[in-house]
């Protein structure tokens, strides 16, 4: 994404590494739950907003979050607008970090 590019209703400026953009559009319970969503398979935008029950305009900055770094695309069928995820590796790298938090935690209870 070029530099100042809006990702997610902001300018975002001078955050050079890509990967920084990545892990912040990961960054968000509702943008996970729409990515687990997505691994069922293709989506409308009103499956989505019903699945989620979220509003309209904070489904589609977080749609477009996810496509702005290559997680999610779109299509149209017709009239009605699909998303699918556009690269199936975001569910291993959500896998890992469900992992190392799981870790974590248990590492944390354990020190009390």
């Amino acid at each position: 994404m070029p530099k100042g590019m809006k990702m997610g209703g902001r300018m975002m400026g001078g955050m050079g590494d890509p990967r920084s953009r990545f892990f912040m559009a990961l960054a968000s319970d509702q943008r996970l739950r729409i990515l687990l969503l997505l691994k069922e398979g293709p989506k409308n935008s009103q499956e989505i907003i019903s699945e989620l029950n979220l509003d309209a305009s904070v489904i589609s900055r977080h749609l477009m979050m996810l496509r702005n770094v290559g997680l999610v695309s779109a299509y149209k069928e017709g009239v009605t607008m699909f998303f699918k995820i556009d690269d199936e590796r975001v569910y291993q790298l959500i896998d890992i970090a469900t992992e190392i938090t799981k870790d974590w935690l248990q590492r944390m209870q354990n020190a009390f």
